[in-house]
């Protein structure tokens, strides 16, 4: 059927969209950002059987993108016919969609990219022949010629929505752009570890995978070695991949990643799934890190749902969820690190949780009325609502991780880290909120080897590191260079403390408005640990912080940190009048 021509008649209110806005429409439905580039180029290069591709970006992508492969080719004559409109080699029938394979098969992303773009595209085919170059800016063929080059495809994009300038202004700061497509090719190397990536942004290497085949080892190249030796490996019949052990955890689900198929997807029940699979291993605010490719016969996954291709549809998504939650569960407990047991006996002493007050615990003589212990020490800031700890008396140090103190009648035993680490929060929070840093010099510079994500957070989010104490420099691609950080944190702890701060930041994040976040979380890496000896001067030093705090009773996390037994219930403990 022709294609009516555009016009409006006298009285029409429907007509056809002109070519070229029809164009613009489709291109941001599959073009929104440079990273939607990135990807629909690379998943081209993959479909055509790369074993390497080159990824070079710059000025965040407006500037140029361009992706090499050595993938099969295309001949002189179907090369200006890929940025046509729906023009496709992946797909002939309707029947085929149902078992596709290919991460393409639209035939959009070319014409869509060209369509808001200045785009150069050489290719060549692996078996022989000659080289062939297009030229297309706005949808427009400008040229096609001959020219020699060597095997595969380079596609070359230039000055990206040059002609649609509202959509430049959605976009985000260039180091957050910058971190997109670092993420993104990251994941698709994830997803295709036979497959060598680099990724070089401003002339400045990001990534490099070996494309052995070897998932861990492409793991270390996004990630670091040491995360990757520590991953789980699950190689079961419908799922295959890594995941981390429970000691292993990150603030965000950003590092959870889920192919189908090899097709990376987003879809929030199967990641909800992995994290299933920790229930009681962790702490429910930490997220734990995967790469997880689930196998699904073709015909049963639906993959035309979602312009981008981003999300899948399950004819049975319950017994998919089920295999997944099956194969992390297994792999979590058969860990000989996290192998569980259930207990042969019973519990010998129950202990039942105390109010959050522990002036109640003390009741007056003769009576059940709860009295407070009044002559404790004021909270800082002259709060006198809250919880109040009694006068503490210093006694010991048990087990290296419980101070033993004695108050007016009763027993207290202080856990020493949850303890320093509310004494820590409160300063550290109060100097934030008033913009006093505090840091120190180390001794000598750590050079901390980042993930690209992280690195990107750096760069945006300097100025706040400095606030927090953190000084340092860019010292190489993958590396920070440190030199200050938070007078209160050992220095051993620093490089650790500063990565997850980072992976903390990375994304889209306000940090002044995570404050207290941020004060916990460099107070629990900076405070005393379980199973530290103290020395008795430090240890009440300690007992004395607490006791200023705004909630002695509890770290910013919510546990305890003092449990306290009345001598009326010791007393009953012993059988004693």
């Amino acid at each position: 059927m022709s294609r009516p021509e555009v016009g409006i008649e006298p009285g029409q209110r429907i007509t056809i969209l002109p070519a070229a806005v029809a164009d613009g429409i489709a291109a941001g439905e599959v073009v929104d950002r440079p990273a939607a580039v990135v990807k629909e180029l690379a998943e081209n290069a993959i479909d055509a059987g790369a074993a390497r591709i080159d990824i070079r970006v710059e000025a965040a992508g407006q500037g140029l993108i361009e992706v090499v492969d050595d993938g099969q080719g295309m001949q002189p004559e179907d090369l200006p016919v890929a940025f046509a409109r729906h023009a496709t080699s992946k797909l002939r029938a309707l029947e085929e969609l149902r078992t596709i394979r290919t991460l393409g098969f639209r035939g959009e992303a070319l014409a869509s990219i060209a369509a808001v773009a200045q785009v150069e595209a050489v290719s060549r085919r692996r078996d022989g022949g000659e080289g062939f170059r297009v030229r297309i800016r706005g949808g427009e063929l400008l040229t096609a010629e001959p020219v020699g080059c060597p095997n595969g495809t380079r596609v070359t994009v230039e000055q990206l929505f040059f002609n649609t300038p509202a959509r430049l202004k959605f976009l985000k700061q260039p180091a957050t752009e910058n971190a997109v497509i670092s993420r993104l090719v990251g994941e698709l190397a994830l997803g295709n570890p036979t497959i060598a990536f680099s990724l070089q942004v401003d002339r400045r290497r990001v990534i490099e995978t070996p494309g052995t085949g070897d998932l861990r080892a492409t793991f270390a190249a996004v990630y670091d070695s040491e995360t990757a030796t520590a991953m789980l490996s699950i190689d079961e019949s419908g799922v295959r991949g890594l995941i981390s052990p429970p000691a292993l955890h990150r603030g965000t689900r950003d590092h959870v990643v889920v192919l189908v198929n090899g097709r990376r997807i987003q879809h929030r029940n199967l990641v909800f799934a992995i994290e299933q699979a920790y229930r009681g291993l962790r702490e429910p605010d930490r997220f734990p890190l995967a790469v997880l490719n689930v196998l699904v016969d073709p015909a049963e996954v639906d993959v035309n749902v979602h312009p981008t291709k981003r999300e899948v549809r399950f004819r049975n998504e319950r017994a998919v969820f089920a295999a997944l939650e099956r194969a992390c569960y297994r792999a979590l407990r058969q860990s000989p690190l996290y192998e569980l047991q259930a207990s042969a006996g019973g519990p010998m002493l129950e202990l039942r949780e105390l109010t959050p007050h522990p002036e109640r615990l003390k009741r007056s003589p003769g009576t059940d009325a709860p009295l407070a212990w009044a002559d404790g020490p004021a909270p800082r800031g002259g709060r006198e609502d809250g919880p109040r700890l009694p006068p503490l008396a210093y006694v010991g140090q048990l087990l290296n991780g419980y101070l033993v103190a004695e108050a007016p009648d009763a027993v207290v035993l202080i856990d020493q880290h949850a303890a320093h680490e509310r004494v820590l929060f409160d300063r550290i929070l109060q100097r934030l909120e008033g913009g006093e840093p505090a840091s120190q010099l180390l001794l000598i510079p750590h050079d901390l080897d980042v993930t690209p994500s992280q690195l990107a957070a750096f760069q945006q989010q300097e100025s706040w590191l400095e606030t927090l104490g953190f000084e340092g420099e860019l010292f190489g691609p993958h590396t920070i260079r440190l030199r200050a950080a938070p007078s209160d944190m050992p220095e051993g702890r620093v490089e650790r403390v500063l990565g997850l701060l980072l992976t903390d930041l990375a994304g889209e994040r306000t940090p002044d408005r995570r404050l207290r976040e941020t004060a916990a979380l460099i107070a629990c890496h900076s405070a005393v640990r379980f199973g530290d000896a103290m020395s008795p001067e430090a240890a009440r030093q300690l007992l004395s912080s607490l006791a200023v705090t705004e909630e002695p009773i509890s770290c910013p996390h919510g546990r305890p940190t003092t449990l306290i037994l009345p001598d009326d219930q010791l007393r009953r403990l012993f059988k004693r009048p």
